[in-house]
Parts: structure tokens; C-alpha cells; sequence
């Protein structure tokens, strides 16, 4: 059977990069490269893309989901690199966008470019930003909205979040958001302490805080669909937001829950953005989690069982790195008695590859 749609998680520690590629009738796939994790990140990055063939290796769409440095660190490098011009459009909310600027018409073409949002300083030429959205910013509106975006002989791409607010509360914090992606988030290093999953439904069922990080609520998160085939890519979104579009996008075409083929999980499988009202409007068939629980102990064990019991029968989690707490979701005990199985990569160098099948 045909591929529709192929997702490959590369390894970018606690941060994400995903490569994404669309079949076409003939000639190179539609390509969208999604973020590019922290600064260690690049080398892995430059030496898949590397085994592009040098005339298919234009890259059609690279999103910069957010300020954070685990999603825009292999970015900078790249921006630098030959396969910048190469890009047809990059996606991004930088300070021409924020709500205060955004209605100035060609706030972009002053001379404001994404390398200089995203490094501080004019180096290299004016790459082509937000073209798709005729230069202006990458919002939904209000909760509930989405914007529909064409693209010719490619994917139906649907923005699920930010929306305004959201973008407002980010340019209240910029500055202090782009210092400290720039030098990287400071966290308390803690033990990562792993405690036995037994009960599902009782770790699901555990109250956890929501996201409340002006940098993770801005995420560009998407919706991808081609050739009968549907992914989420969540990026960081906070689970009400990226929700909320969901939602917005179901009732738009008269159902109830938009059932998709694939789920990246938002913020790395974080419990604070995996809530069980988020994984009931878009049940899937697989999961994505990004991280290698660097810092922050990704994935939660809270977000995983809400997945496992929420999702339709027999999903499969798909993770890009297996670690202790990885592994432990792989038990053949667990598995079997919850009805859903785990994936971890052939090569922990190349990440985790999910190819889903034409059905239209």
C-alpha cells in the first residue's frame, strides 16, 4: 500500500525535530522539517538531510514551532547552513507578528527577517516568512478557531494553535523569552524517580497542573492531512488550546471527535498538556513521543496511561528513544493487559519512522 504520509522523529534529546514527508503523483515528496531540538541536535540533522538526493532536497515548509531553546537551537545552525534558501516558506511568530504589530501592513519587509528574531543580530539574506499567511501572523483567532491553509500539489494543513491571546501573552514576555532560549533553559537537574505504572487508570486519574509557559501556549501545533491520511503534530501547545482547535475543526465538518491516524503528543508527553479531554477529541491509532527525558523526566507516566485508556483499541505508542522510563511501557505484561503496544527505533541514531498508508 502506498505511503501518505511519513513521520520521522529524529533524536534531539529532550527537544523535537521531525521531519515530514507527503507522497506526490511524481518527482520529490512535499517536506516540512518541524523544529530543529537543542543546538546538539544539528549534526544529526544536517546528515539526514544530506541523503537527499542534491536535486530533491528543497524543503517546502520549516517550522519554528516556538521560542525554546530544546526546539530552536539545531534551527540557528541550520539557518546558517546551504539549505536555508532552499526553504519555500518558514513558519514562525516572531515581534512582526505580535498582536501590538501585527496589523502593520509589511511590518516583515522593514527589514526584520527570522534570523535576526531568532539570533539577535542581521546575518545571511531575508528568508521567505509566513508567506502562506501573507506575512502576518500564524493565529486561530479566538478558542475554538483554526485556519485552513491550501497548498498546491501537497497535504490539507490545518493550524490548530496559537490563538491571539495567546500570541499576546508571549509578546508581554519576549524579551525575557528569547534571553533564555538563547541560553538555554536553566532547570534543577532532579533524580528521575520511577515508580511502578500497576494501576493505569489510578496514574491517569492523578490531578495535575496545566502548562501555563507563554513560550509552550504560542506553539504553531498542526493538523496534516493527505491522501485519506490525518497526523497532529502537537509541538509544546497547551492541551485546552490545541483542544479547543480540535474541536473547532470537528464541529466545522459536522462530527462529534476528528479521529486521526497519528498524534505527536504535545510537549514532549508532558501530564501538564496530555489531558484526557484533549486525547478524546482526536482519538488515534498512534502516538508520538519526542524526548529522552533529559531534565524534565519526559514522558510522564500520567500522560501515557491517559493515552493508553483513551485511545481507540490497539494503539501503539511510538517513542524515538527507548531510556528506563521508556522501556517500562514496553512490559508484555502491561501490554497485553491494557491492549496496546510500543515501537522504539531500529537505530537510536536515526530516531523513529512512522509511515501512514494511502486510503484515498
Amino acid at each position: 500500500m502506498d505511503t501518505a504520509i511519513r513521520i520521522e522523529v529524529l533524536p534531539a534529546r529532550l527537544g523535537d525535530c521531525l521531519l515530514v514527508e507527503c507522497a506526490r503523483g511524481s518527482g520529490p515528496p512535499w517536506r516540512m522539517l518541524v523544529d530543529g531540538g537543542p543546538p546538539g541536535t544539528w549534526p544529526r540533522l544536517e546528515m539526514r538531510l544530506s541523503r537527499l538526493e542534491p536535486d530533491e532536497r528543497h524543503i517546502d515548509v520549516a517550522v519554528v514551532t516556538h521560542i525554546d531553546s530544546d526546539h530552536i537551537g539545531g534551527m540557528l545552525p541550520f539557518l546558517r547552513s546551504e539549505y536555508a534558501e532552499d526553504v519555500g516558506d518558514y513558519w514562525f511568530n516572531g515581534p512582526p507578528h505580535m498582536p501590538s504589530r501585527s496589523r502593520v501592513e509589511g511590518s516583515v519587509a522593514e527589514g526584520e527577517s527570522l534570523v535576526a528574531a531568532l539570533l539577535g543580530e542581521s546575518v545571511g539574506p531575508v528568508l521567505p516568512w509566513n508567506r502562506a499567511f501573507g506575512g502576518g501572523p500564524i493565529e486561530t483567532g479566538d478558542e475554538f478557531g483554526f485556519i485552513e491553509v491550501p497548498v498546491r500539489d501537497g497535504p490539507h494543513i490545518t493550524v490548530l494553535s496559537p490563538t491571539n491571546e495567546r500570541l499576546a501573552i508571549l509578546e508581554r514576555e519576549w524579551f525575557e523569552t528569547i534571553d533564555q532560549a538563547r541560553r538555554g533553559w536553566q532547570a534543577d537537574v532532579r533524580p528521575d524517580i520511577l515508580e511502578p505504572l500497576g494501576d493505569l487508570a489510578a496514574v491517569a486519574a492523578q490531578k495535575t497542573a496545566d502548562d501555563t509557559t507563554a513560550p509552550n501556549g504560542s506553539s504553531i501545533a498542526l493538523l496534516i492531512e493527505h491522501r485519506g491520511a490525518r497526523a497532529v503534530l502537537g509541538a509544546d501547545a497547551f492541551g485546552t488550546v490545541l483542544g479547543a482547535g480540535l474541536k473547532g475543526v470537528a464541529a466545522h465538518r459536522g462530527l462529534r471527535v476528528l479521529e486521526v491516524d497519528a498524534f505527536k503528543l504535545p510537549h514532549h508527553a508532558s501530564r501538564r498538556n496530555v489531558t484526557e479531554a484533549l486525547l478524546e477529541v482526536a482519538p488515534a491509532r498512534h502516538y508520538l513521543v519526542s524526548t529522552n527525558g533529559d531534565t524534565y523526566h519526559h514522558p510522564d507516566d500520567e500522560a501515557l496511561a491517559r493515552v493508553v485508556l483513551s485511545a481507540p483499541d490497539g494503539p501503539r505508542l511510538w517513542f524515538n528513544y527507548r531510556t528506563q522510563r521508556t522501556a517500562r511501557w514496553a512490559d508484555p505484561e502491561l501490554c497485553e493487559r491494557y491492549g496496546y503496544s510500543a515501537s522504539f527505533p531500529a537505530d537510536p541514531e536515526t530516531g523513529t519512522v512512522l509511515e501512514l498508508p494511502a486510503t484515498a
